[in-house]
C-alpha cells in the first residue's frame, strides 16, 4: 500500500515537472539561448562585448526618453480609466454590458491608432498650422490611446473588486467624493498600481509607434543593432539594461498585487446606489468619456474614409491576399496551439493556485522586448542539428507562443478561479473515472477562460510585428508587416484597407473573447444563486 501511494506521488510529481519543461520551453526557450550564446562568446574572448551593457551617452539619453514617455503615457492612461469607469458607474443596468467594451479593443495594433491619428494630425497640420505630425508628444499621444482599453480595463477591475460594504459604511459619514479619495481609491490602489505597471511595460517595449512619427527609443535600438552586426550576443547585451529596468517593474507589480489578495472579486459595481460627483469632477468625466469616444471610432471612421475614397476595400485586398492568408493560418495555429498548453499546464484538476505565484512566469514575457524573442528563436533554431524548423512559417507560430501563450494561461487560471471548489469536488465523487470527468466536468467549466484566451491569442498575433519581422521566413510576409512597410512611405488607401481588415478580425476575436468571459461570469453567477 505504500509502495503504490509512493508510486502515485512520483507520477504526479513527475507529471507536474513536465508540464512546466513544456511551458519554459515554449515560453522561455528564446531567452535561454541568448543566455547561452552570450555565455559561449565571452568565454572564446569576446569580453570586449560586455561594454554594451552599460548604455552611451546617447544610448542613455534614449533610455530616459523611452522611461519617461511609457511613465506618462501608463499616468495618463489610468487617470482617464478611473475617470471613465466613475462616470459608468451612473449607468443604469441596461446599459452596465458597455463598461466592458474595451476589453474587445485590447488587441488592436497600435499601428491602427499611429496611421488614424496620423491622417487627423495631417489634416490639423494643413488647415490650421498649429499641430505637428511628428515628435514626442504626438507619440505619447498615440501610444495613450493605443493602450487606453488596458487602463480602462484594469481601473474598472480594481475598482470592482472594493467590498461594497465599506463604501456604504463610508458614504454615511461623507459624501460621494471624500468616499472616493479616502476609501474606493486607496482600496483599489494595488491594483490600479499593477496595472499602471503592465500600461508601463507594454510603452517601454513598443518601438513601431515611436518609430512611425520619428522618435528613437531604446526598444528599437536593440533591433537596429542586430540588423547591422547579425550578432545575438551583441543585442542581448544592449538590451540589458531595459531587461534590469523590466524585472524592477514586473516585481513592484507582484508586490502590488500580494498587497491586493485580500480584495474580493465581485464583478459589480461598489456603489449600491449611483454616486454623486462634483461640477468639476464631473466635467473631467465628461472630458474623458469624449477621448475615449474618440479612440474608438477615429480608427474606424478614418479606416472606412480612406478606403472608400480609394479603390475600395476588395481592390486593396486582392493583392495582399497572400499575407492574409499566411497571418490567418499562423495566428490560427498560435491560438489552437496555447489551448493544450494552458489545458496541460494548469491540469483542469481545479486546485487553487495564488494568482501571484504564478504571476512572474506568465507576466515575464510582457517584460521581454519582442525583438529579443525573435532573436532569440533564430539563435536557437539556426543550427545543424536544429534547423528542421528554421526559416519555415513555423518560426512566427512560436514567436507567437512565447509572447502570448502565458496570457491565455493567465486567462484561463482566473476562469479556473472563479469556480466553485465544491463543483469540482462534486466531480470527483461522483464522476465514473477521469476521462468522464474531464469531458462532462472540468472541460465545460475551463471552457470560458480557454475560448477567451485563444481569441486573445489570435488577436495579439494578427498584429504582432517586433519578433514577426526578425524571424519571417524569407518570400512569404503577414499582413502587418505589409502594412508597417507601407507606413513609412505615406498612409494612403491601400494601407488603410488593409488596416481594416486587421482590425475587423482583431474586433471579432475581441468580441467572442468578451462574450466568452460574459458566459462565464453568467453562469457561475447562477451556479451561486443555485
Amino acid at each position: 500500500m505504500a509502495q503504490h501511494v509512493w508510486s502515485k506521488r512520483l507520477t504526479v510529481r513527475l507529471f507536474w515537472l513536465a508540464r512546466w519543461l513544456l511551458f519554459g520551453a515554449v515560453v522561455f526557450s528564446p531567452l535561454a539561448a541568448l543566455l547561452l550564446a552570450s555565455s559561449q562568446a565571452l568565454s572564446e574572448g569576446q569580453s570586449a562585448w560586455l561594454r554594451l551593457m552599460f548604455p552611451s551617452e546617447r544610448q542613455f539619453t534614449l533610455l530616459l526618453r523611452s522611461v519617461g514617455l511609457s511613465i506618462g503615457v501608463a499616468v495618463f492612461d489610468l487617470l482617464l480609466g478611473i475617470l471613465i469607469v466613475c462616470a459608468v458607474w451612473r449607468w443604469n443596468r441596461c446599459w452596465a454590458w458597455v463598461r466592458w467594451m474595451p476589453l474587445a479593443l485590447l488587441a488592436l495594433p497600435p499601428y491602427v491608432h499611429a496611421l488614424a491619428w496620423n491622417d487627423l494630425l495631417y489634416w490639423l497640420t494643413r488647415w490650421t498650422g498649429l499641430f505637428s505630425p511628428t515628435g514626442v508628444w504626438v507619440s505619447g499621444w498615440v501610444m495613450a490611446m493605443a493602450f487606453l482599453p488596458v487602463g480602462v480595463g484594469l481601473a474598472l477591475i480594481g475598482l470592482e473588486t472594493v467590498a461594497p460594504v465599506l463604501v456604504d459604511a463610508a458614504r454615511i459619514h461623507h459624501d460621494d467624493m471624500t468616499t472616493l479619495w479616502r476609501v474606493a481609491l486607496p482600496l483599489a490602489g494595488p491594483l490600479l498600481a499593477a496595472g499602471g505597471s503592465l500600461i508601463f511595460l507594454l510603452s517601454l517595449m513598443d518601438y513601431s509607434v515611436p518609430s512611425l512619427f520619428g522618435v528613437n527609443v531604446y526598444a528599437l535600438e536593440i533591433f537596429a543593432e542586430f540588423s547591422a552586426s547579425h550578432e545575438p550576443v551583441r543585442a542581448f547585451l544592449l538590451a540589458t539594461p531595459l531587461l534590469v529596468l523590466s524585472a524592477v517593474t514586473l516585481f513592484t507589480a507582484q508586490r502590488f498585487l500580494r498587497r491586493s489578495a485580500h480584495l474580493p472579486v465581485r464583478g459589480g459595481s461598489p456603489w449600491s446606489t449611483p454616486p454623486r460627483w462634483s461640477s468639476g469632477f464631473t466635467l473631467a468625466q465628461y472630458g474623458a468619456l469624449a477621448v475615449w469616444a474618440v479612440q474608438t471610432l477615429l480608427p474606424l471612421t478614418t479606416l472606412a474614409r480612406l478606403t472608400w475614397t480609394g479603390e475600395g476595400l476588395l481592390s486593396t485586398l486582392q493583392p495582399a491576399l497572400r499575407e492574409l492568408v499566411f497571418s490567418f493560418g499562423i495566428a490560427g495555429a498560435a491560438a489552437l496551439l496555447s489551448l493544450p498548453l494552458a489545458w496541460f499546464l494548469l491540469d483542469g484538476t481545479g486546485r487553487r493556485v495564488q494568482p501571484h505565484a504564478l504571476g512572474w512566469l506568465l507576466f515575464l514575457p510582457v517584460a521581454i522586448p519582442a525583438p529579443l524573442v525573435g532573436i532569440g528563436l533564430v539563435t536557437l533554431w539556426n543550427r545543424p542539428a536544429l534547423n528542421v524548423l528554421y526559416a519555415t512559417a513555423w518560426m512566427p507560430v512560436l514567436a507567437a507562443l512565447a509572447r502570448f501563450a502565458p496570457l491565455a494561461i493567465l486567462l484561463t487560471l482566473a476562469q479556473q478561479q472563479r469556480v466553485d471548489p465544491m463543483l469540482w469536488d462534486a466531480a470527483r465523487i461522483y464522476q465514473a473515472n477521469d476521462r468522464h470527468m474531464t469531458w462532462r466536468v472540468r472541460l465545460p467549466l475551463l471552457a470560458p477562460g480557454l475560448l477567451a484566451g485563444a481569441s486573445l491569442v489570435f488577436a495579439l498575433t494578427l498584429g504582432e510585428l517586433g519578433a514577426t519581422l526578425i524571424v519571417a521566413p524569407p518570400g512569404q510576409s503577414t499582413l502587418t508587416l505589409r502594412i508597417y512597410n507601407y507606413l513609412h512611405y505615406g498612409a494612403g488607401d491601400v494601407v488603410a484597407g488593409l488596416c481594416l481588415v486587421v482590425v475587423l478580425l482583431t474586433l471579432a476575436a475581441g468580441s467572442l473573447g468578451v462574450l466568452a468571459l460574459a458566459w462565464g461570469a453568467r453562469r457561475d453567477a447562477v451556479s451561486e444563486l443555485q
